[in-house]
């Protein structure tokens, strides 16, 4: 299928496999607003160590960490690997509800042109798949290996 890709993960550096197949996909995408990208999987699955891969493979300076406990992250872009894109926003809702998906209004970000919003477990907070550009799900296989599908809702 055109609008889905499939990796296998079975170390750090083969993250970067999925990270270069997304980043292939936003040329254009960022230009006229912000785009969200959800994040399905369970603990330890790699969706932390996704944003942390393509961050890096956009050149963004400071450590991307997990925003489990404050729930929103934020780091300014300079790319040259993808221009248009100015604002990464890391957001974990684990531990939300559906009622903080107000507090958070995600859905804003699609205004922001340059800004692509990352969302652990989107479901928590009972986000609609058509607000998504893509979805990554994450699949423990075993101990060693991930298996990463991207799935893109909207097609440019």
């Amino acid at each position: 299928m055109h609008n889905e890709n499939l990796f296998l993960v079975n170390k750090v550096e083969d993250m970067i496999n999925p990270v270069m197949a997304l980043i292939n996909k936003l040329p254009g995408v960022l230009e006229g607003g912000g785009a969200i990208i959800f994040l399905n999987g369970e603990l330890a699955s790699g969706k932390t160590l996704f944003v942390q891969e393509f961050a890096k493979a956009v050149e963004v300076e400071s450590k991307v960490k997990s925003p489990t406990f404050t729930l929103m992250k934020s780091y300014d872009v300079n790319s040259e690997v993808l221009p248009e894109l100015y604002k990464i926003v890391h957001i974990d809702a684990y531990r939300l509800e559906p009622h903080h998906k107000e507090s958070l209004r995600v859905e804003e970000f699609l205004s922001e042109s340059g800004t692509l919003v990352f969302v652990e477990w989107p479901t928590a907070i009972d986000l609609d798949i058509s607000i998504a550009y893509a979805s990554v799900d994450f699949e423990v296989v075993n101990e060693d290996l991930r298996r990463v599908k991207i799935r893109y809702t909207k097609t440019t």
